[in-house]
């Protein structure tokens, strides 16, 4: 049996929602959305919930600096708190080579309007009580940055979606994109539904290049293992600490509402594949990652621990867009990381993509998928 809609959007995460909301917001209200599981128990239920302006590439700044106007008055928008806390992104460098780039990002940030100050070793350690700051050279912070809570949103937007008359279907696994010639017709539902529609969004996450292969489309986007530890709440750690970045080992804190301490971090690219599995063996090297700049952590009990994939791509930027020889179809993926902070922009910006033709918030030409073809490449580097 068929059924029609306007636009099928393939991936019932935070971003896949956020594109239905934003296309409902602006009177497109006939949007489907098919989650094979069911909705944000992908990369968003493993999400730490950072939102940070801090990034080495124009492009990141301001997807984050119009998300962070959307996370600012999520509870107006969506009717429902998206427990956003302002407590700051520090960046600490310990190497010539990492401030060298600290400052130079920071120098970007400050032109694009991002508040961010570049602090002494005795200031950061102002910041953080405890933080062992005699081997370091520099750091950044931005008081506007911070943590949200990412079940709390993406079940915020999905409510208003729906309530805009978004259908959300969950247990809906795609097995194949529907196409006469060039374009694309819909799609085929693993139960043999097949589900008519105009244009397709491969909102997927880490199943992007399958989906996109489906369509006939090569998406550069591979699953990268990720996983993070909560330590028990330290005495020391109470009251509002910013998320706090460790560029030599690669590691982060942040401290929960309850006083949990969240470590992550120190295991960029070190597995690939769909493997979701928690790897304790890899939390010695975190340890001593994190306590090596924060010496309290040293008695604190690890409570628990989760693992996740990240979709990455080759250069660590998103792929927004259309894909070119395939019409109908387009493609929001490969976030790297950085999809839950940049969900409510690139859901403006998908939106004005299909229905008016061209993104106008934001310049997104830096993310089109076009660009691996052409080999104009310029990597992320904050991205830990």
């Amino acid at each position: 049996m068929a059924r029609g809609t306007e636009i099928v959007i393939i991936g019932g995460g935070i971003v896949g929602l956020s594109i239905a909301y934003h296309l409902a917001a602006r009177g497109c209200h006939d949007v489907c959305v098919l989650e094979r599981r069911q909705i944000g128990q992908g990369a968003t239920s493993k999400a730490t919930g950072g939102i940070r302006q801090q990034f080495s590439s124009e492009i990141n700044i301001r997807l984050s600096q119009e998300s962070l106007k959307r996370f600012e008055r999520f509870e107006e928008e969506m009717g429902c708190p998206a427990d956003f806390r302002q407590v700051g992104y520090l960046f600490l460098a310990s190497s010539g080579e990492d401030w060298a780039w600290l400052q130079e990002a920071a120098a970007l940030q400050r032109r694009l309007g991002v508040p961010v100050e570049l602090l002494t070793p005795d200031e950061a350690g102002g910041l953080v009580p405890g933080l062992r700051t005699g081997d370091l050279l520099g750091a950044t912070f931005c008081g506007t940055d911070g943590i949200a809570d990412p079940h709390a949103v993406l079940h915020g937007i999905a409510g208003q979606a729906r309530r805009l008359g978004v259908r959300i279907l969950e247990g809906r696994e795609v097995t194949g994109i529907l196409r006469d010639g060039g374009r694309v017709q819909g799609v085929q539902v693993k139960d043999g539904e097949a589900v008519v529609a105009a244009l397709v969004v491969n909102a997927a996450g880490v199943h992007a290049k399958e989906v996109g292969l489906m369509a006939g489309v090569e998406i550069p986007v591979e699953p990268h293992h990720r996983q993070a530890f909560v330590a028990e709440p330290l005495p020391a750690l109470a009251g509002l600490i910013p998320m706090t970045v460790e560029l030599r080992s690669g590691t982060y804190l942040h401290v929960e509402r309850n006083g949990s301490v969240v470590l992550g971090g120190g295991d960029h690219g070190d597995r690939r594949g769909f493997d979701e599995r928690l790897d304790w063996s890899l939390l010695p090297r975190l340890i001593e990652g994190v306590t090596h700049r924060l010496p309290a952590l040293e008695s604190a009990r690890i409570q628990r621990g989760w693992a996740g994939l990240r979709e990455m791509t080759p250069d660590e930027l998103a792929i927004v867009g259309p894909a070119l020889d395939t019409e109908g179809f387009f493609v929001a993926a490969g976030f790297s990381g950085h999809g839950f902070m940049h969900a409510p922009a690139i859901g403006k910006v998908m939106a004005e993509l299909i229905l008016d033709g061209k993104a106008s918030t934001i310049d997104i030409s830096a993310l089109s998928l076009d660009r691996f073809r052409t080999g104009q490449l310029v990597p992320e580097r904050a991205v830990f």
